[in-house]
């Protein structure tokens, strides 16, 4: 699997980055507002993921690991392929789909292209159950920091869940818990993801 690849944008589409990376050319489909980023002649470094299809092999592009968790997430999930996933990226941006998974809002789920009433009730039950089980895996002598997390901290399995490191996540939400108590789960997740992005 191509797990990154760093080189020079060539040219870009509407829904793709054409990348050189040592005088070779690779497509990349990438977010909408990923895409908007780019500039031609720029070097950047893209997180990839390689899609197996019948008669191709896809290649997906993010800036960031998070980006990439989601993605992953969403294809895991029956009846969501990557166009679609692609599709939640470009229009929502993690901390609020991940909001509208944890508030099952399936009205603004609803609002991305390929996402109906059914499917998004699917991305809810099946995204929090994945984060429920995650929250369960944590031990008190876990060697990555992991013993550190309170077990069952939704906030902290949520920032997990999304790709980003334990004790990062945790730093966050208790940073985030201390200056603002009166936060509710939704409000310490959402406001934990904006303080993540920034580092």
């Amino acid at each position: 699997m191509i797990a990154f690849l760093r080189g020079r944008v060539v040219d870009l589409s509407e829904e793709a980055l054409f990348l050189e990376v040592n005088g070779i050319g690779f497509r990349i489909f990438m977010p909408t507002p990923a895409l908007q980023r780019l500039k031609t002649g720029e070097q950047v470094l893209i997180h990839t993921y390689l899609a197996h299809k019948e008669d191709a092999m896809l290649l997906y592009g993010f800036f960031n690991l998070s980006d990439k968790a989601l993605f992953t997430k969403l294809i895991n999930v029956s009846g969501v392929g990557p166009k679609t996933a692609l599709a939640v990226l470009s229009v929502l941006s993690t901390e609020d789909f991940y909001t509208a998974i944890l508030s099952e809002d399936t009205k603004l789920l609803s609002k991305v292209p390929g996402i109906g009433q059914k499917t998004a009730q699917r991305l809810i039950l099946e995204l929090k159950t994945t984060v429920e089980k995650e929250a369960k895996t944590f031990t008190p002598d876990a060697g990555d920091g992991r013993g550190l997390i309170p077990p069952g901290d939704d906030a902290v399995a949520a920032l997990e869940a999304l790709g980003y490191e334990p004790m990062a996540a945790l730093r966050a939400v208790r940073t985030v818990r201390a200056e603002n108590p009166q936060f509710d789960l939704q409000m310490v997740i959402k406001t934990a993801l904006r303080q993540l992005m920034k580092e």
